[in-house]
């Protein structure tokens, strides 16, 4: 069972950062004509919404792994790779209770680490392995055409001993 979570606060210069880093990636993925994932918006308000999220996300786990030389160092999105080194990556959620998704194609050997956001509370709730996310009980199709792992928080590791296994072969 997972520790309780871990609150992140921004600074004025966090977000500034997250707001430049989601408009980047929404500028690039609309002049390269790239689709939403999953069923996700491709552009307008709803897609930096996303980007916003997930940007915010990657940051906040950054910067609690002392990490954030390496937080947006992708500059264009390709199948397979992670938001931070040692196959890190983060599921940014609107709210707090709200489970981890894992899509299918995601690989076992990664780390995802699920962090949500809701009224400008920041929380990272902990992470497990794409392989402890994958099992038939977690498959569901809540929304309708959208399947995918939905995780518990309660399967979830605490975010500090993701700093040791992440060193792992």
């Amino acid at each position: 069972m997972t520790e309780p979570s871990t609150r992140f606060t921004f600074t004025d210069a966090d977000r500034a950062l997250v707001v430049a880093e989601a408009t980047r990636r929404q500028t690039v993925n609309e002049s390269a004509g790239i689709q939403g994932r999953n069923g996700a918006a491709a552009g307008g308000s709803e897609a930096l919404q996303l980007h916003l999220y997930g940007a915010a996300g990657e940051l906040a786990v950054a910067s609690l792994l002392g990490m954030r030389e390496s937080v947006f160092g992708q500059t264009r999105a390709k199948p397979g790779s992670s938001d931070l080194p040692g196959g890190i990556d983060v599921k940014t959620r609107s709210r707090h209770w709200h489970d981890l998704i894992v899509q299918a194609d995601e690989s076992p050997d990664k780390r995802f680490v699920l962090v949500t956001i809701e009224n400008r509370a920041t929380l990272v709730h902990g992470w497990c392995f794409g392989s402890d996310a994958m099992k038939d009980e977690y498959w569901s199709d809540p929304a309708g055409g959208r399947p995918a792992y939905f995780v518990p928080k309660s399967i979830l590791q605490p975010l500090e001993t993701l700093n040791r296994e992440r060193l792992r072969p």
